[in-house]
């Protein structure tokens, strides 16, 4: 996809209401804007620098002023969402007259979730299951940020309580998050693990076995040559791909991320387990993005049948009278040994390109990377295959008068 010639930042709409009235500012008020998305985050932020010569508007901001901002890209792609300005930078008068700021925006569910501690019990009698705490936490029907952004959450199989230790609400989301496990389809196996994340469209409170199973919505192509005549929007053609990863191997040995075992003593009723956990049997079964075989010397650690020993060796103590009967606390270690993994797999290994484009690309999307090299423009192996979107970061100046985007994808590959 080329856009050559085409202006993909349209500034349609930016208010403030402040102190002295409602202001408005235009394209021409506007030098830098910067976006930033992230799967690991509970919300969106968006940065803007203005320069006013005639009505001194940066003068009259405060901060925690209420905003609507929208712009789209040449395919009218909107983003659009009413913000607060939690921060104010960079303010600067020149000559008594040109005012100059950045202005930091945030959704004023964040605000309010900043102002927001609670100490009490969820889950009373038998447990609560995880999803209905986040609706009750987030949404208009519950009781603490009534959002009126919709929720876009997947049911969970893991009920509990417990009490909150004065958390505000995305701090409770995350320590749920961990905990979670998605309600089991039909002979399938499931992994503990969920990730909670804003979009335009939504908040997103979804397991990781569910969003690597997505198919694929945009096409990646690296170094592809299409004599510029490809305008589909399903591709996104781009020069480089920077792949990044790590393979600590002393690491996960301490970390017990092989083969481990963790003993348990649950003083509610003084009972004794022993957990094993053994790589092999795990990433057989352990949803992927893209199917592949582990690297040869994972061969060395056995299976949960074989004579294989721990590289670490854990011992807990549980209180499971804390908590209340069900799924969470009948298998509480092996669901957060699960998690732990889980998310390391998740974010294995990362790669990130450039474009100049259309907007429409979110976290939390599934894309395909088809990455060609060398002088026949083969395709390679080695960079292809599925990715999940986990990051964008969205920038336009009025020096190009274009808006470019800088994304950042994972997949779990252990080559």
């Amino acid at each position: 996809m080329k856009i050559e010639g085409s202006n993909n930042f349209i500034l349609k709409r930016f208010q403030i209401e402040a102190q002295s009235g409602e202001l408005s500012l235009s394209s021409n008020h506007l030098l830098e804007l910067h976006y930033i998305e992230d799967i690991t985050k509970s919300n969106i932020m968006v940065a803007v620098t203005i320069n006013d010569t005639e009505t001194a508007l940066v003068s009259q901001l405060f901060g925690l002023e209420r905003c609507y901002i929208e712009f789209s890209d040449h395919q009218d792609n909107i983003f659009s969402a009413s913000m607060v300005i939690y921060d104010i930078k960079d303010r600067m008068i020149v000559s008594g007259k040109k005012m100059k700021a950045t202005l930091y925006l945030i959704s004023p569910d964040a605000v309010n979730n900043s102002a927001t501690k609670i100490s009490q019990r969820f889950g009373k009698g038998s447990g609560e299951s995880t999803d209905e705490i986040v609706e009750d936490l987030l949404t208009q029907e519950g009781r603490f940020l009534k959002s009126v952004k919709p929720l876009d959450s997947e049911k969970s199989s893991t009920k509990i309580s417990f009490i909150s230790p004065y958390w505000d609400p995305y701090t409770i989301i995350s320590w749920l998050a961990w905990r979670s496990i998605p309600e089991k389809g039909s002979g399938s196996d499931v992994s503990a693990g969920y990730l909670f994340y804003e979009t335009p469209s939504a908040y997103h409170f979804k397991s990781m076995d569910t969003l690597v199973q997505q198919d694929s919505t945009k096409i990646i192509r690296v170094n592809f040559e299409d004599e510029g005549s490809d305008d589909d929007d399903n591709f996104i053609d781009v020069s480089t791909l920077s792949i990044t990863g790590t393979s600590d191997v002393f690491r996960g040995l301490n970390l017990g991320s092989y083969t481990s075992v963790t003993y348990t003593l649950d003083m509610k009723d003084f009972s004794y387990e022993e957990i094993p956990f053994n790589v092999n049997e795990y990433y057989r079964e352990m949803k992927k993005l893209n199917e592949a075989d582990l690297p040869k010397f994972y061969e060395m650690f056995g299976t949960d049948s074989e004579a294989s020993r721990p590289t670490r060796i854990m011992a807990k103590v549980l209180d499971t009278a804390m908590y209340t009967e069900g799924t969470y606390t009948q298998d509480l270690t092996k669901q957060l040994s699960q998690a732990m993994i889980r998310n390391q797999f998740f974010f294995n290994q990362s790669a990130t390109f450039e474009y100049e484009g259309t907007i429409n690309l979110e976290i939390g999307q599934v894309v395909e990377v088809q990455s060609f090299a060398g002088k026949s423009l083969e395709k390679d192996s080695a960079q292809s295959g599925k990715y999940i979107v986990g990051k964008i970061y969205r920038q336009f100046v009025t020096e190009r008068d274009m808006m470019s985007t800088r994304v950042t994808i994972y997949r779990d590959s252990l080559g």
